[in-house]
């Protein structure tokens, strides 16, 4: 059987390493029995993360029924380890006609994202609580002063990403929302018209896990007024403002960003919750490869086949008449 080449130069253990330091989600597919022939042998290993293989478990159906269980876990948010029953010739349509099982061990991006706009005392208390929780944390400021001067936890620079971003002198086409997916966003520059500009611009995307937009109840009302001109009344309803736990009477900085960081801790939790609920309301999500073709108990009696004393004597008899055949020619 003809072996595909791994799809990028990185070995599974260097996309591997990759992939851990950067919290990014990965999965880890390990050939772990071969009953019969295959295309590789056990111990085979292949790193799959959604936009990549590195190595390879041997080409063919095999390899691409294994990369799209992966990332569909991936998808669903998954995590642990998942051991996949595939009869090559019945379920993978390859000729090699064995039987292997493969563990695949799934990592999802567990890090949660906060995209934070704001350098002044409140947004410095909250990287302050959240950065040492493993949080990623993409922070913003018109002023590159502020930024360059703003307190940073100390050892918590891999997961701390701080940039110069104006959004009132953006061109949508050159600049575009420096805000990645799933991320939870905070709003709180030092001045109201940043601030407006932001959730304006922040309030029509769906694909992100929450907007928050610091200021009173009266600012909100403000905000409401100005915006609904322009917003959806679902946009509108994305932004959260105030922002923090309620019964936390106190206005210092630390104090603001205790309660902020306790809803956003909330929110998060309440979304994997959700997650977890529709991967599991979900067949696609949920199915196995044997459900897709080979049943738990047709892969035992296929093992069985492969395993018996008899099969071995005659794939025996087999090879050491082709040996002769090969010799007498």
């Amino acid at each position: 059987m003809t072996h595909s080449p791994p799809s990028t130069a990185l070995r599974w253990y260097q996309a591997l390493e990759q992939a851990q330091a950067a919290l990014a989600p990965h999965a880890l597919a390990t050939v772990v029995t071969v009953a019969g022939s295959a295309p590789r042998g056990a111990g085979t290993k292949m790193l799959i993360t959604p936009a990549a293989l590195h190595d390879s478990l041997g080409g063919g159906r095999l390899e691409q029924l294994v990369a799209i269980r992966a990332r569909a876990l991936l998808s669903a948010g998954h995590s642990g380890c998942h051991l996949e029953e595939v009869a090559l010739g019945a379920h993978a349509q390859q000729c090699c006609g064995g039987h292997v099982q493969v563990l695949i061990e799934v990592f999802p991006a567990v890090a949660p994202r906060l995209a934070l706009f704001g350098a002044g005392h409140v947004g410095q208390a909250i990287v302050a609580l959240l950065a040492p929780l493993g949080w990623q944390i993409d922070w913003l400021d018109s002023r590159e002063q502020q930024l360059a001067s703003a307190h940073r936890p100390r050892g918590c620079e891999p997961h701390l990403h701080c940039s110069t971003f104006n959004i009132l002198m953006r061109d949508d086409a050159v600049h575009p929302l420096p805000v990645a997916a799933d991320s939870h966003v905070l709003v709180l520059t030092h001045d109201h018209v940043e601030d407006q500009a932001l959730v304006a611009a922040l309030a029509v995307r769906s694909d992100l896990a929450s907007l928050g937009l610091i200021g009173s109840s009266s600012k909100w009302a403000r905000f409401h007024q100005r915006l609904r001109a322009h917003l959806a009344a679902n946009e509108l309803a994305r932004i959260r403002c105030p922002i923090g736990v309620p019964g936390i009477p106190g206005k210092r900085p630390e104090e603001i960003a205790i309660g902020v960081v306790a809803e956003l801790l909330q929110l998060e939790a309440l979304r994997h919750a959700s997650i977890s609920e529709s991967s599991r309301a979900d067949p696609a999500a949920a199915s196995t490869l044997d459900q897709c073709g080979l049943s738990r108990k047709e892969a035992r009696q296929l093992r069985t086949h492969f395993t018996a004393p008899d099969y071995r004597q005659s794939s025996s008899a087999v090879t050491s008449d082709s040996t002769t055949d090969r010799t007498a020619s």
